[in-house]
């Protein structure tokens, strides 16, 4: 490894801390609300979780000065580890052997995906910038496109649930999954963005690139990609325990950002024996994910806090509560009781 690359991952690593710990704060906050904007934008933890996100973006930035996207956006995967550890303070016997395994596979499957990428390196020389910047702009407006219909699919019906949704289990998970990965594959194509016109400006200045009329449409495009992400994010923290989140934006952010570095940038140039490597160790993440996320407890209050919320509403039919008998076991308390008779 160079020295440049050796600092750029250094660099990625404080972000990946920053991103762990600023998610984990407004996984709490958002699920404190039960997912209600109007009361988790009150919340202290959600901002100061947003300000460190900002941050990671910004050591982002140079860190992408520094390496490739792909070997910057693999060091996040440091972020499900700490992402973990954060969790299980407020759940003791969230470490189990399951949710251990599942986050060594995570990583493992992720750090292997790289690793293979960073022995297949490509010749960078006689690369176009302006082909690239075209391309990586049109691939995020296409994924932009792809989160609003998944936005769309995700929105919760006027005659939802409330409080009384299940957590963890049915379409609210599947929906909460497509909208963390929808998310991260846009975060990932708003890196590879800011990634060409950071080489951009490298290579040809600040003041030319600011100039460049094309550079003004990618800020025009970057800002709502990155609001709708954020959506769809919060999105994710409201159905899902932290680290599954982590896990899944890590995942597909890595995994999306390499196939662009491939493919469109010529970061690397796999062999096919290669490529059977990258498949194996991609799958080997995506198991890690879902193992995480049968591993962990829902997110939102645990059992303990929802059970007397049920036991305190039963269903009354006529004199008695509506599926019990009249045996011995029958309440006498609630013998005659109606709604409304209080």
């Amino acid at each position: 490894m160079t020295s440049s690359l050796l600092a750029g991952l250094g660099v990625g690593l404080v972000g990946a801390l920053l991103l762990a710990t600023g998610m984990d704060l407004q996984s709490r906050a958002v699920q404190a609300a039960d997912g209600r904007s109007p009361e988790w934008l009150r919340d202290r933890r959600w901002w100061a979780g947003l300000t460190l996100l900002g941050s990671a973006v910004g050591t982002n930035l140079v860190a992408l000065a520094l390496a490739p996207v792909s070997a910057v956006q693999s060091v996040n995967i440091i972020a499900l580890a700490v992402s973990t550890l954060l969790a299980a303070r407020s759940r003791p016997g969230m470490l189990t052997r399951r949710t251990l395994g599942a986050v060594a596979a995570s990583v493992i499957g992720v750090l292997g995906f790289v690793a293979v990428l960073s022995a297949q390196p490509a010749d960078p020389a006689g690369h176009d910038l302006d082909a690239q910047r075209t391309a990586v702009m049109t691939i995020l407006v296409a994924l932009v496109l792809l989160a609003g219909a998944a936005w769309l699919i995700g929105r919760r019906p006027a005659s939802s649930e409330g409080t009384t949704r299940p957590r963890g289990t049915g379409p609210s998970t599947a929906r909460a999954l497509l909208s963390v990965a929808s998310a991260a594959t846009v975060f990932a194509s708003v890196t590879t963005v800011v990634k060409v016109h950071v080489d951009l400006v490298l290579g040809r200045g600040l003041p030319a690139v600011l100039a460049d009329p094309v550079t003004l449409l990618a800020v025009g495009l970057l800002l709502p990609a990155g609001a709708l992400a954020s959506v769809l994010l919060q999105r994710g923290h409201r159905d899902l325990a932290a680290p599954t989140v982590v896990a899944g934006t890590t995942l597909t952010d890595t995994l999306t950002a390499a196939v662009i570095g491939i493919l469109v940038l010529g970061e690397s140039a796999p062999t096919p024996f290669a490529s059977l490597l990258l498949l194996a160790f991609a799958a080997i993440a995506v198991l890690g994910v879902l193992g995480l996320r049968r591993g962990l407890p829902a997110a939102g209050p645990g059992p303990e806090e929802t059970a007397p919320v049920r036991a305190s509403r039963p269903v009354l039919t006529g004199r008695h509560r509506s599926g019990e008998g009249t045996g011995a076991d029958q309440d006498p308390a609630l013998v005659g009781l109606r709604p409304g008779s209080r």
